[in-house]
Protein backbone atom coordinates (compact mmCIF):
# COMPACT_ATOMS: atom_id res chain seq x y z
CA UNK A 1 0.00 0.00 0.00
CA UNK A 2 2.90 2.31 0.76
CA UNK A 3 4.22 1.98 -2.80
CA UNK A 4 0.76 2.61 -4.23
CA UNK A 5 0.49 5.86 -2.29
CA UNK A 6 4.05 6.86 -3.14
CA UNK A 7 3.59 6.11 -6.84
CA UNK A 8 0.32 7.94 -7.19
CA UNK A 9 1.66 10.85 -5.16
CA UNK A 10 4.81 10.99 -7.30
CA UNK A 11 2.71 11.70 -10.35
CA UNK A 12 0.56 14.36 -8.69
CA UNK A 13 3.43 16.04 -6.92
CA UNK A 14 5.73 16.08 -9.91
CA UNK A 15 4.56 19.57 -10.78
CA UNK A 16 2.04 20.18 -8.04
CA UNK A 17 -1.56 20.95 -8.75
CA UNK A 18 -1.84 23.32 -11.66
CA UNK A 19 -4.51 25.96 -11.27
CA UNK A 20 -7.72 25.35 -13.17
CA UNK A 21 -9.57 28.09 -14.97
CA UNK A 22 -13.32 28.16 -15.47
CA UNK A 23 -13.18 26.56 -18.94
CA UNK A 24 -10.76 23.77 -18.09
CA UNK A 25 -11.98 20.20 -18.36
CA UNK A 26 -11.18 18.66 -14.98
CA UNK A 27 -9.94 15.15 -14.34
CA UNK A 28 -12.26 13.07 -12.18
CA UNK A 29 -11.53 9.50 -11.12
CA UNK A 30 -13.53 7.06 -9.08
CA UNK A 31 -12.96 7.23 -5.32
CA UNK A 32 -10.16 4.93 -4.16
CA UNK A 33 -8.75 4.67 -7.68
CA UNK A 34 -5.06 4.93 -8.42
CA UNK A 35 -5.52 8.45 -9.80
CA UNK A 36 -7.95 9.83 -7.24
CA UNK A 37 -5.23 12.27 -6.12
CA UNK A 38 -5.48 13.96 -9.53
CA UNK A 39 -9.17 14.77 -9.07
CA UNK A 40 -9.95 18.38 -9.73
CA UNK A 41 -6.79 19.02 -11.75
CA UNK A 42 -7.19 20.18 -15.32
CA UNK A 43 -6.80 17.28 -17.75
CA UNK A 44 -4.02 19.17 -19.52
CA UNK A 45 -2.04 19.38 -16.27
CA UNK A 46 -2.20 15.61 -15.67
CA UNK A 47 -1.30 15.04 -19.32
CA UNK A 48 1.69 17.38 -19.05
CA UNK A 49 2.90 15.53 -15.95
CA UNK A 50 2.63 12.24 -17.82
CA UNK A 51 4.52 13.67 -20.80
CA UNK A 52 7.35 14.48 -18.39
CA UNK A 53 7.26 11.05 -16.78
CA UNK A 54 7.51 9.24 -20.11
CA UNK A 55 10.11 11.74 -21.33
CA UNK A 56 12.27 10.81 -18.35
CA UNK A 57 11.72 7.12 -19.10
CA UNK A 58 12.71 7.66 -22.75
CA UNK A 59 15.95 9.37 -21.71
CA UNK A 60 16.75 6.65 -19.16
CA UNK A 61 16.19 3.91 -21.75
CA UNK A 62 18.18 5.78 -24.40
CA UNK A 63 21.12 6.10 -21.99
CA UNK A 64 21.01 2.32 -21.47
CA UNK A 65 20.85 1.46 -25.15
CA UNK A 66 17.24 0.29 -25.18
CA UNK A 67 16.15 2.03 -28.36
CA UNK A 68 12.85 0.12 -28.67
CA UNK A 69 11.85 0.98 -25.11
CA UNK A 70 13.01 4.57 -25.56
CA UNK A 71 10.98 4.92 -28.76
CA UNK A 72 7.85 3.56 -27.07
CA UNK A 73 8.24 5.86 -24.06
CA UNK A 74 9.08 8.79 -26.31
CA UNK A 75 5.92 8.22 -28.36
CA UNK A 76 3.84 8.16 -25.18
CA UNK A 77 5.48 11.39 -24.01
CA UNK A 78 4.65 13.09 -27.31
CA UNK A 79 1.07 11.77 -27.26
CA UNK A 80 0.51 13.12 -23.75
CA UNK A 81 2.06 16.48 -24.68
CA UNK A 82 -0.04 16.75 -27.83
CA UNK A 83 -3.20 15.87 -25.91
CA UNK A 84 -2.38 18.53 -23.30
CA UNK A 85 -1.85 21.11 -26.04
CA UNK A 86 -5.12 20.17 -27.77
CA UNK A 87 -6.97 20.30 -24.47
CA UNK A 88 -5.64 23.78 -23.71
CA UNK A 89 -6.53 25.07 -27.17
CA UNK A 90 -10.07 23.76 -26.66
CA UNK A 91 -10.49 24.81 -23.02
CA UNK A 92 -8.86 28.22 -23.13
CA UNK A 93 -8.91 29.14 -26.80
CA UNK A 94 -5.12 29.33 -26.96
CA UNK A 95 -3.07 28.87 -30.09
CA UNK A 96 -0.93 25.75 -30.28
CA UNK A 97 2.18 27.85 -29.63
CA UNK A 98 0.59 29.51 -26.57
CA UNK A 99 -0.53 26.13 -25.23
CA UNK A 100 2.97 24.74 -25.66
CA UNK A 101 4.34 27.63 -23.61
CA UNK A 102 1.83 26.85 -20.85
CA UNK A 103 2.64 23.13 -20.62
CA UNK A 104 6.40 23.37 -21.18
CA UNK A 105 7.37 24.21 -17.57
CA UNK A 106 5.09 21.47 -16.22
CA UNK A 107 6.51 18.88 -18.62
CA UNK A 108 10.11 19.84 -17.87
CA UNK A 109 9.57 19.84 -14.10
CA UNK A 110 7.83 16.46 -14.22
CA UNK A 111 10.63 15.10 -16.38
CA UNK A 112 13.25 16.29 -13.91
CA UNK A 113 11.28 15.08 -10.88
CA UNK A 114 10.62 11.71 -12.52
CA UNK A 115 14.26 11.06 -13.43
CA UNK A 116 14.95 9.55 -10.01
CA UNK A 117 11.83 7.45 -10.24
CA UNK A 118 12.93 5.78 -13.45
CA UNK A 119 16.62 5.72 -12.56
CA UNK A 120 15.99 3.13 -9.86
CA UNK A 121 15.58 0.62 -12.68
CA UNK A 122 12.85 -1.14 -10.69
CA UNK A 123 9.98 -1.84 -13.05
CA UNK A 124 8.41 -4.62 -11.04
CA UNK A 125 4.65 -4.77 -10.59
CA UNK A 126 4.83 -3.12 -7.16
CA UNK A 127 7.45 -0.50 -8.02
CA UNK A 128 6.80 3.22 -7.68
CA UNK A 129 7.56 3.53 -11.41
CA UNK A 130 4.85 1.02 -12.28
CA UNK A 131 2.26 2.83 -10.18
CA UNK A 132 3.13 6.19 -11.76
CA UNK A 133 3.08 4.61 -15.23
CA UNK A 134 -0.27 2.99 -14.51
CA UNK A 135 -1.65 6.31 -13.27
CA UNK A 136 -0.70 7.91 -16.57
CA UNK A 137 -2.26 5.11 -18.56
CA UNK A 138 -5.44 5.59 -16.51
CA UNK A 139 -5.38 9.30 -17.39
CA UNK A 140 -5.03 8.41 -21.08
CA UNK A 141 -7.89 5.93 -20.90
CA UNK A 142 -10.15 8.42 -19.10
CA UNK A 143 -9.31 11.03 -21.73
CA UNK A 144 -10.65 8.80 -24.49
CA UNK A 145 -14.02 8.94 -22.71
CA UNK A 146 -14.35 12.75 -22.76
CA UNK A 147 -15.81 14.78 -25.55
CA UNK A 148 -13.59 17.21 -27.33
Amino acid sequence: MKKLIAGAAALALAVGAMPALAGDLLYEAAPDSLTENLNGQPFWSAQAQCAGLFGAAAQYLTDRGDSAGADASGKLAVTFANDAIKRLTKDRGLTRKEALLVIEPAVLKARTDSAGLVASGDTSAKSTWNFARSSCLDVAEAYTQVSY
